[in-house]
């Protein structure tokens, strides 16, 4: 087994001509899934419309629910201690990632890898998984914290990662009268 990976998926401005990312969830090495609405650089909205989209997020939500994208950057800086991510679709994954550190003038810190590769690499066909599972539609278009935990359920069911230690539960260390 080895450690959880990071598992990352977006949702931006265009499913057509996609320039600018919206939203981001990812995967956190206590299994953990976190989303968060990216409030756009000035340049974005100059640059291209939010249009409709897999979550119906509207540029008013973005301004009053989301974050800048330096904080999204502080976050992945102290959270990826990796220097990849995996993804479903690596384009437009690798193309949002890039967009949100070019909007602060940086690089990325990170490549973005099929998660399709990370899963045959160790044997597994995610394909083949995905269709055991009976969804009824597509797994890129579901929600993108639906994403997310399938990719890791089926990497947990496949031995591939850890499960965290459970916490102790305080109950269970006192006798009660009950």
């Amino acid at each position: 087994m080895t450690s959880l990976p990071i598992f990352l998926t977006c949702v931006a401005n265009s499913a057509d001509e996609a320039s600018f990312p919206l939203l981001f969830t990812w995967s956190t090495p206590d299994l953990q899934i976190k989303e968060v609405l990216i409030i756009p650089d000035d340049d974005w909205l100059h640059n291209a419309n939010i249009e409709s989209n897999l979550c119906d997020i509207d540029e008013n939500q973005l301004y009053e629910f989301g974050y800048e994208a330096s904080d999204i950057l502080a976050e992945w800086t102290a959270e990826f201690d990796t220097d990849f991510v995996l993804a479903l679709d690596t384009d437009l994954v690798g193309s949002m990632v890039e967009a949100t550190f070019d909007a602060k003038g940086m690089d990325p810190s990170f490549e973005v890898v099929s998660a399709q590769r990370w899963f045959s690499d160790r044997d597994v066909d995610l394909h083949y998984e995905l269709s055991l599972l009976d969804l009824s539609q597509a797994v890129e278009l579901l929600p993108p914290d639906e994403q997310i935990s399938i990719l890791l359920r089926i990497a947990h069911s496949k031995s591939l990662i850890d499960l965290p230690e459970p916490e102790q539960d305080d109950l269970s260390e006192h006798d009660t009268d009950i």
